[in-house]
């Protein structure tokens, strides 16, 4: 079978200005073996090549990396479409224009809480008025402005105030992820929440889009089929993409199915470097991405194994069930499981539309 790359996620430096406590990549330093400038212009023009249309451009903070610019103007050159994530500390007249020269209208900032807890999760003291003050510019300039958030337990009952705040600022898109154990948050367990906090998250979201004209949407780390799966989604989960039509590059030019498939500098899940073999040999070698390319439901275990939707499913989120179990094959996370084995009343949020 041939894979068709569609996306990736690029972490173009592993530098940071911020102390996240619930960074996957442990980012801080930039490190000492990160691509040059002439081997990221090289990779741009390889994504090209392999048919690339989404990138986005993560750190650490991007506009931390030496070459950010240059990057960006290739990649549009090659018309990929391009989505700069960052803190919010380095966005400035300056930094503005130069994604504007390079052909990019839009950002993307993290914002995690209302001020006390996002300056506690970010670890600078401050940095929620000045990203504030930053998107501000961001509008001013006339960019489309996007916000992430990371979800955990100490941001859940923030929620709502977060979505009055966003509507305030005009945002376009928001966009939710859970944190996931891994990282500094293997550190921290003050961020870990249940599957019973994201089924009534969840819950909370698919209200909140029914109530707005923000584009809200949920990463592939949560959700899987619960009894209101068509309210958070506008397409149907189809399984983990990683490694079949998706990729995550690292600041030192490892290769993985995802960059959420990860924990600070670990080894495991990489499929090369493209300092040893060009992009190109790693995506279309049959060895690649094998637990990804290859999941059958006959390789599932636990629930996962048995479950009606295991063929459209295959696991879930594979980031989730690795950072939770180690393995792919039985996810913890999953609604419907939550759902099914809790025997919850399923209470729609909107008059009780069900799944199937």
């Amino acid at each position: 079978m041939n894979f068709q790359l569609h996306t990736a996620v690029w972490e173009l430096t592993n530098a940071c200005n911020a102390n996240c406590i619930h960074c996957g990549s442990k980012s801080g330093k930039q490190r000492s073996n990160e691509l040059t400038e002439e081997e990221a212009l090289k990779l741009c023009d390889e994504l090209h090549e392999l048919g690339c249309v989404n990138l986005s451009l993560i750190g650490g903070e991007i506009f931390l990396s030496p070459y950010w610019e240059k990057v960006c103007q290739r990649l549009i050159q090659h018309k990929i479409k391009v989505a700069p994530l960052t803190n919010g500390l380095l966005v400035n007249q300056t930094n503005l224009d130069k994604l504007r020269n390079a052909g990019i209208n839009n950002i993307s900032f993290s914002i995690d809480g209302l001020a006390p807890i996002h300056d506690y999760i970010r670890g600078v003291p401050g940095i929620f008025d000045k990203m504030i003050a930053n998107i501000k510019l961001a509008q001013q300039n006339d960019f489309i402005v996007g916000v992430n958030t990371a979800v955990s337990a100490l941001n859940l009952d923030q929620l709502p105030a977060l979505y009055n705040l966003l509507h305030q600022l005009e945002i376009k898109l928001w966009q939710f992820q859970i944190v996931e154990d891994m990282g500094n948050a293997v550190n921290n367990p003050e961020l870990k929440m249940t599957v019973a906090d994201l089924y009534q998250i969840v819950k909370q979201i698919a209200k909140f889009r029914q109530n707005t004209d923000m584009t809200i949407v949920l990463t592939h780390n949560i959700g899987w089929f619960c009894s209101f799966e068509p309210l958070i989604r506008d397409h149907p989960f189809t399984g983990c993409l990683a490694g079949r039509n998706v990729i995550g590059i690292h600041s030192n030019g490892n290769i993985r199915g995802c960059l959420s498939l990860m924990s600070g500098d670990s080894t495991d899940n990489v499929e090369g470097n493209i300092r040893q073999r060009s992009l190109t040999e790693i995506w279309n070698d049959p060895e690649s991405f094998k637990p990804f390319r290859n999941r059958t439901i006959e390789g599932l275990t636990g629930f996962c194994a048995n479950c009606k939707y295991n063929r459209l499913c295959r696991g879930g989120c594979s980031s989730v069930a690795y950072s939770l179990t180690g393995s792919f094959s039985d996810n913890p996370f999953c609604l419907y499981r939550y759902e099914v084995e809790s025997g919850v009343k399923i209470e729609d949020p909107l008059n009780n539309i069900s799944a199937r």
